[in-house]
């Protein structure tokens, strides 16, 4: 037995970017969304349905499976974390200092 995701307005939104502008029918269109929910949450809703849409469009049309999308945010979201920044640039106590 498959459970039935839910989708929040925002998502629902993707849903009807990619019927309104990528030929989706809407059952299509929510099974894609549905298998890319994932990656379309831990993204965020910053960016736009049609963003949104656009991206999973492309991901679809590659055959680029939502776990390896995953674990591709997750390898950079860990080096991001792990950055130091470039001390050169970065504003140090000197900064803070007039003279």
């Amino acid at each position: 037995m498959r459970t039935q995701v839910r989708l929040n307005l925002y998502e629902r939104g993707i849903v009807d970017a990619l019927v309104a502008s990528f030929g989706y029918t809407a059952a299509a269109a929510r099974m894609l969304v549905t298998e890319y929910i994932g990656v379309v949450r831990k993204l965020g809703g910053y960016d736009t349905c049609y963003d949104h849409a656009e991206r999973l469009n492309q991901a679809h049309k590659k055959k680029y499976p939502a776990e390896a999308w995953l674990e591709r945010i997750e390898a950079l979201d860990r080096g991001a974390a792990q950055d130091k920044g470039i001390a050169h640039l970065e504003r140090g106590p000197a900064y803070a200092h007039v003279h």
